[in-house]
This record gives structure tokens, sequence and C-alpha cells, in this order.
């Protein structure tokens, strides 16, 4: 399993800050910026270009754009997801062109903005993204989603709350990765997470000032937990979260 930052910029106010906590959780580095993504490919990391799809046909030209950033990963943003089964044939349709667009690179969805409705298996064969990124808990129904999505395909989860502290206990966001590496089979190595996206009361979109400790903290010591060993599962979890036929099953898919 890999962490990142969704939203490196809340982490540091100087793009050698960004780029240095990106690498210390490992994962690929999310931007907007051409400039920031070169400057974070040099330092060695994979490069992630977010397209934020106002729902328009524009789409297609912007990921031809993001294709010119040489980025490793395709990422598009949206809000598209969220309508019901009768309404949403279209977005579908409109998103699967645009990522056709990117064959060849590793395309991604992130739907963090809005509930993402039920997407069966038929349409995620209709959407030729390699991977998901959701916020099961500000939007449980994801799962689902997540529940047809491929397995063969990756998901990444937004688990950490953006002020640094877990909303959820530790052993409740570890659980949430084991499930997500269950469903359709997918394996560890097919699942990932973020900082949760911050939702400010009002709409503003202010940044705690501890974030870039509290939040980046949490992470590391979350990734940690993900490949710790079983003892130090057993010393630091609460022991009702740790089953015997659980943590054998873990050591099994880690050989």
């Amino acid at each position: 399993m890999f962490a990142t930052l969704l939203s490196p910029t809340d982490a540091s106010p100087t793009l050698e800050g960004r780029i240095a906590a990106v690498a210390a959780l490992g994962g690929p580095f999310f931007t907007t910026s051409p400039e920031e993504l070169a400057a974070a490919r040099a330092a060695g990391l994979q490069g992630a270009f977010v397209i934020e799809d106002s729902g328009s046909p524009e789409i297609n030209a912007s990921v031809m754009n993001a294709l010119q950033t040489e980025a490793e990963i395709i990422a598009i943003r949206t809000r598209a997801l969220e309508l019901s089964e009768a309404d949403r044939g279209s977005q579908i349709a409109r998103l699967g062109a645009a990522l056709g667009f990117a064959k060849g690179r590793h395309r991604m969805l992130i739907c963090v903005d809005a509930p993402l409705a039920p997407i069966s298996g038929v349409e995620w064969e209709a959407l030729p993204a390699e991977s998901l990124l959701i916020d099961p808990i500000a939007d449980p129904d994801a799962w689902r989603a997540a529940a047809n999505l491929p397995g063969d395909r990756g998901l990444i989860l937004a688990l950490v709350g953006s002020a640094g502290d877990p909303i959820e206990a530790r052993e409740v966001l570890l659980w949430g990765l084991q499930y997500a590496a269950s469903l359709g089979g997918r394996g560890g190595l097919r699942v990932g997470f973020t900082e949760r996206p911050a939702r400010v009361k009002g709409g503003g979109g202010a940044v705690p000032p501890n974030f870039a400790t509290t939040t980046q903290r949490a992470l590391l010591d979350l990734l940690r937990l993900t490949a710790a060993d079983s003892e130090t599962l057993k010393r630091e979890l609460d022991p009702r979260s740790i089953s015997p036929a659980a943590t054998n099953l873990i050591a099994r898919r880690r050989k």
C-alpha cells in the first residue's frame, strides 16, 4: 500500500516543502501546475496531473494538453458521477471518451467532491480508468461503486482528517484499507490512501495551521501500520480489532 497527499499545496508554502512531504510518503505528486509537476518529476517523484472537470466537452482538450506534461498519471477530478442511473449515461460516455485520449498513461478518476453513484461493473467497463479515488468517510455509499470496480484497477481512499487527526480510529482506517484490498481480489499493491479534502464550514478554503505536522504524521503512522508485523499490531491497536484469522490472512497476502 502507498500514501500520498491529494493537495500538496496545503502541506507547505514552498514547492520544496511539498515535494519533501510527498517524498516521505512515497506516493505520486498531485498537482494542477505543469511547473510543479516538472519539479516533482525532476526530484524523482511520479507525477499526477489533475484536470478539474467542469462538465463540458472541453475535457477532451484538457486531457490532450495534460499529455504534453508527460505526467505518469492523468487524473480527472469530477462530480459528474453523482447522477442517477437514468441520467448519468451521457456523463459516463463523455468521461469515457476523454479518458480514451490518455490511453497508455495511468488514468485516474477522483470522486471526492460529491456523492458517488453506485456505478455498476458494466459502467466501469465504459470508463477506462486504471484507478479510482473516493472519500468513504464523507461518502460511505461510495463503497457500493467501489465494490463493482474491477479488481485489476487501483482504489485510493481519502482517510485522514484534513486537520491531521483521523476522524475514525486507526483500527477502522486499517479495516477500510484491508477491505479495499479484498474487493475483487485487488490486493494491497493496488490500494493507497491520502488526506481527506478540506471541508471548511462556510465554504472557505482555509487550511488548519497545524496541517503540515499533524496530517503528515497521521498519514505516516497509518502507512507504517499497513506494513507492521502481527506483534506490532497487537501491541499498538485495540485487541478487539485483531482476530487470528485476519492476522493469518494478512500474512498470507504479504507473501
